[in-house]
């Protein structure tokens, strides 16, 4: 497997930032790895299963369930991550968590899209989402 060297030291500092002013409990626990991570808006609280068996980066799937915390939505009470977005909701909150990488860039270098899913360990599901605000990133820095 090929693997890119990214530092993920800003993001995990955008994350954890975002963490503190909405005073999220975030607990880890270890059960079963089949288990995801999930968020429980009701009571600002993110249970990370430090067990779960994904290539994804944990700091991805947190930024994920802070979405989630940060967007309750009444449709639902409890959201368990899934690589696998097929509901608006779940599109929007890796929407939200690739947007926050895409934060922590320094304006002067910006990864490939294909370097940043191989730094987090992403699907090549995600890559349209991916892409997408890779490209509006782009535009809005007006890189050529």
């Amino acid at each position: 497997m090929i693997e890119y060297e990214y530092d993920l030291t800003p993001y995990q500092n955008r994350v954890e930032d975002i963490i503190s002013a909405y005073q999220i409990k975030v607990k880890h626990v270890e059960v079963e790895p089949t288990d995801p991570p999930f968020a429980y808006p009701n009571k600002n609280t993110i249970i990370m299963n430090d067990m779960y068996a994904s290539n994804v980066s944990p700091i991805f799937i947190l930024a994920h369930e802070i979405y989630h915390i940060i967007h309750d939505s009444n449709d639902q009470h409890i959201y368990a991550f899934s690589p696998l977005a097929k509901i608006t909701e779940e599109k929007n909150a890796h929407k939200f968590a690739i947007r926050l990488l895409m934060e922590s860039f320094d304006d002067e270098y910006i990864p490939n899209y294909i370097a940043v899913m191989y730094a987090l360990g992403l699907p090549l599901s995600m890559e349209y989402l991916i892409k997408q605000e890779w490209l509006q990133l782009h535009n809005r820095l007006k890189i050529n």
